[in-house]
């Protein structure tokens, strides 16, 4: 599992028009696809460039591929700060299964496969390394990836930085500290919800240099959306999922309604369904086995 032979000092002898060429390249041999979506390449020959920016992308449409592509085909490791274990443990799972070296390191991961990552990252074996924020944060990390060539840094779900945004993170406060002691290496900001407040905080917490604001169309023609009046909810439930088998995800209010759903859901359950809940606060080890089953 090794990155694309292309490795150069693209920051600074690749031209717009070779970055195309090789994004293109990685595309097409370890993703399937013959062309990227509106505004994936725009973002990709940026950061490639040296170049710091912000994305604002609806979720599902591509925004990982806008670090995965640079690091693959640029010298040294991109680092992918993430705060979603799954997620980042879907996209890691993926790259591998698709020949790109790859490596995740957060609370899940143990002390013998970090050992495996550090020395894989020092021996420059890694293209690609997802850690969240809390690890991120250690000392330890801190010290040893001074050892290592960074291409760039990728920060998913930016609005976590931000007092304004919906989801704010203390740890990623931090990560302001870390581009500080990094001013050279390019940064990008990634999220599906940031009004221009938090658009504009992100910015100036992550200290971002020489960027560019990237915007895309949030229509999204592959959903599809329905209002119900909310009679007989378990009944309708089960008869979308009579319609529609496979894997889905029910969204609650609350851990009650959480529990209670999942519970109406097996008492009226005729069809083999296995409802499982899950809420933020349960043990992260629990919500990762409903993820593994869910693959």
């Amino acid at each position: 599992m090794v990155a694309l032979p292309i490795m150069e000092d693209l920051k600074h002898k690749m031209t717009e028009e070779v970055i195309e060429r090789k994004a293109t390249v990685a595309l097409q041999k370890y993703f399937g696809y013959d062309t990227f979506r509106p505004g994936q390449l725009e973002v990709i020959k940026h950061v490639v460039s040296g170049n710091d920016g912000l994305v604002i992308m609806p979720t599902g449409g591509g925004k990982s591929l806008c670090y995965q592509i640079p690091g693959i085909i640029m010298e040294g490791l991109t680092l992918v700060i993430s705060p979603l274990i799954a997620l980042m443990q879907d996209q890691v799972s993926a790259l591998v299964a698709n020949g790109v070296s790859v490596a995740a390191y957060n609370s899940h991961t143990s002390e013998s496969e970090v050992k495996d990552l550090y020395r894989n990252a020092y021996d420059g074996k890694l293209s690609l390394l997802y850690v969240s924020p809390e690890r991120l944060n250690t000392d330890v990390f801190r010290s040893f990836i001074k050892t290592v060539k960074l291409a760039m840094v990728a920060v998913d779900e930016s609005h976590c930085v931000s007092i304004w945004g919906n989801d704010f993170r203390p740890d990623y406060v931090q990560i302001g500290v870390f581009r500080a002691a990094n001013p050279d290496v390019p940064f990008l900001a990634l999220t599906a919800t940031a009004d221009s407040a938090t658009q504009e905080d992100i910015a100036v917490q992550l200290k971002l240099q020489r960027s560019k604001l990237f915007i895309s169309s949030f229509e999204r023609t592959n959903i599809t959306m329905r209002v119900a009046q909310g009679l007989d909810r378990i009944g309708q439930i089960l008869r979308f999922i009579k319609q529609n088998p496979g894997s889905g995800i029910i969204y609650c209010l609350s851990k009650k309604s959480t529990e209670q759903v999942a519970d109406s859901l097996k008492k009226r359950n005729k069809s083999g369904i296995l409802p499982r809940w899950n809420e933020s606060r349960r043990s992260q080890k629990y919500p990762t086995k409903i993820h593994q089953r869910q693959h």
